[in-house]
């Protein structure tokens, strides 16, 4: 997917030119809320440069790299486990 509006930046973090988005263009190819964008910026999960303008882009090679593994929240479907006494009791109202 090519973005007129995206210019190339050398990413620090990265250490090679990338292609850089604006912040809109980025929630567009990820399909996340501007908010959780920030988030993500704010918490250094994405790369991004500021502009003179003050204006952020966000880098897009970041954007398709996992998290480093001492960022990222594992998530897991808990299911309680229910004692055989309590599923072969019918609830009843009192």
């Amino acid at each position: 997917m090519a973005f007129r509006s995206s210019a190339h930046f050398f990413c620090d973090h990265c250490q090679k030119e990338t292609q850089f988005l604006p912040v809109h263009f980025a929630v567009a190819l990820t399909g996340v809320s501007r908010s959780t964008m920030y988030y993500w910026m704010d918490r250094r999960w994405v790369h991004w440069r500021e502009l003179p303008s003050r204006r952020r882009i966000i880098c897009k090679e970041s954007l398709s790299h996992p998290a480093r593994p001492e960022v990222s929240i594992r998530l897991e479907i808990i299911r309680p486990k229910v004692s055989d006494s309590v599923q072969s009791r019918k609830l009843t109202r009192a």
